[in-house]
């Protein structure tokens, strides 16, 4: 063998094994790639069958289900669907109360074009009485209700009679001036609640119990509120208490605007 074809073999060999270890990099790169993918088919198949729907980002809201990690989320995007997806999930909701109220074009940009007439659920009702509350909202207050239930009877052994709510609508800004931001009242986008009756006759205040009262049951009360805080917080885009500042030291603001906070 002459020098020359020795070279000419050398260097095929080097250019093949080159070529070889490149092949095998990119066999590598997709093989992670596609293992990857059937990973992640795989935890979104056993998700989709062994985890609640509530915890679940890209699940459909289910409005009857127990609240969960995505349930927040869910319902934000019942909100920024067509108004018709919310209304048939009303109309859907095992236990509540509610009708399809008229629009209202109010002052300036005040009133709404789709909302519902809240009555409650079948074990709650509002008081004074109904409240009307844009689509989504309504859906939140049916779930928040259901959860402040469970929550009552838990910290204070008796379910919820009436939810008391000082409204929902009122074409007013943020601050009661003639100037700065609309308020989410200003589009039935928001309610504020100032307590609640429970079953056995007692009252629960958000201005009296919230720091405590004379109340035997007062730690109990204070307990609860916070819980009912907080199942706000998992639901609604807004919920404002007491601890927020002095205007909500005697209700509880819930609305499904575009800001986003929990107090």
């Amino acid at each position: 063998m002459t020098l020359e074809r020795f070279k000419r073999k050398w260097r095929l060999f080097i250019s093949d094994k080159v070529r070889w270890r490149r092949d095998l990099r990119l066999f590598s790169k997709v093989l992670r790639g596609l293992t990857l993918i059937a990973l992640f088919l795989a935890m979104g198949y056993l998700a989709n069958r062994y985890v609640p729907t509530q915890h679940l980002a890209w699940r459909a809201l289910n409005v009857d289900a127990p609240i969960g990690l995505s349930t927040k989320l869910q319902l934000m995007r019942v909100s920024l669907s067509p108004s018709s997806n919310c209304m048939a999930l009303a109309r859907g909701a095992e236990a509540m109360n509610s009708i399809p109220a008229d629009p209202l074009d109010g002052d300036g940009p005040c009133g709404w074009t789709v909302a519902r007439l809240m009555y409650g659920t079948d074990t709650v009702t509002l008081a004074p009485g109904e409240a009307t509350l844009q689509c989504p909202l309504a859906l939140g207050q049916y779930m928040w209700l259901r959860e402040v239930d469970k929550a009552a009877v838990e910290h204070l052994g008796s379910g919820v009679a009436k939810l008391h709510h000082a409204g929902s609508y009122s074409c007013r800004r943020q601050r009661g001036n003639n100037s700065g931001a609309w308020s989410e009242h200003a589009f039935a986008n928001a309610l504020d609640v100032t307590g609640f009756t429970l079953n056995d006759g007692r009252t629960i205040s958000v201005l009296k119990d919230w720091t405590g009262t004379n109340a035997v049951d007062k730690a109990a009360r204070r307990k609860f509120l916070r819980e009912a805080r907080d199942k706000g917080c998992g639901i609604f885009r807004v919920t404002l208490s007491p601890d927020y500042n002095a205007a909500h030291r005697d209700h509880f603001h819930f609305d499904m605007g575009p800001s986003s906070s929990c107090r």
